[in-house]
């Protein structure tokens, strides 16, 4: 393998690395954003019972003050305000009827007849207030108050179940958090290591041994240690092809100094004639 290739294999590495760490990104923000609709959804489902469950109190506070008006001019207004919170109700229901939420739906099928019976009895109050019957709408009020009771009771624990999902689900996100940065700081810690230990292991043993090896065969032969052995190569890479230009130097060197020991051996002999 050349030193290019390695060094590209290097990069590999910590590209692999990147993309693992981003494939996990990609995964929580996906998670978390589902942990996020669903929690969301749960504070919805918390407001809008909790919305509900303040109108109803509107409306029997608002009943509470016909029956209690000095006059008319007050009854007719707290029966105005009446009829709007009970506008208000139909209209909160009128959205759980078009919602898709299965949540809602189950809400609405437990909780429309309570809320419809209960509509219908106060816009009778109020009528018989704006109709100076006050009276007949106190009467009417006692003879619904064990159904409003039992419905607001109803109310009471489907505020308590909405409060319990939104507590579980916001614990859920908590935990998820508090995971995902566990994992995400090991992920980090592993990258960390994993790089580490790879690289210093392709720059020793690829990169830093061989090039020493070759640094010190080189500075040998340069001294004149013909006998420095340079290794026998056929590969193709960068080392490879420089083994092979020194292998030829050490020949041609070694093909020199043979020339000139001929030629010392000549000039002795002619000395000696």
């Amino acid at each position: 393998m050349s030193i290019r290739a390695r060094i590209f294999a290097l990069v590999a590495v910590f590209a692999a690395m990147a993309l693992a760490i981003t494939a996990l990104g990609l995964v929580t923000i996906a998670q978390y954003r589902d942990m996020i609709g669903e929690y969301g959804r749960a504070y919805e489902h918390t407001y809008d019972i909790e919305r509900l469950n303040h109108l109803v109190s509107n409306v029997v506070m608002e009943s509470r003050g016909i029956y209690s008006a000095r006059n008319q001019a007050e009854a007719n207004d707290f029966a105005g305000k009446l009829t709007g919170n009970l506008d208000a109700m139909e209209l909160l229901l009128a959205d759980w009827r078009t919602s898709k939420d299965p949540d809602d739906r189950a809400r609405l099928k437990t909780t429309e007849p309570l809320v419809g019976k209960f509509i219908s009895v106060r816009r009778n109050l109020a009528a018989l207030a704006t109709q100076r019957r006050i009276e007949e709408a106190r009467a009417l009020g006692l003879t619904d108050r064990a159904d409003r009771i039992r419905f607001q009771s109803h109310l009471d624990g489907l505020v308590a179940d909405s409060r319990k999902e939104l507590t579980a689900s916001q614990d859920r996100t908590a935990a998820f958090n508090a995971d995902r940065t566990i994992t995400f700081l090991l992920a980090a810690l592993l990258a960390i290591v994993v790089i580490s230990v790879v690289s210093l292991w392709l720059i020793v043993n690829f990169i830093n041994k061989p090039l020493r090896h070759l640094a010190g065969t080189i500075i040998g032969l340069s001294e004149g240690q013909l006998d420095t052995p340079v290794p026998d190569t056929d590969g193709q890479d960068e080392l490879a092809q420089v083994w092979r230009a020194v292998a030829r130097l050490k020949a041609h060197a070694i093909e020199a100094e043979a020339v000139i020991e001929a030629q010392r051996e000549a000039d002795r002999q002619i000395l000696l004639d």
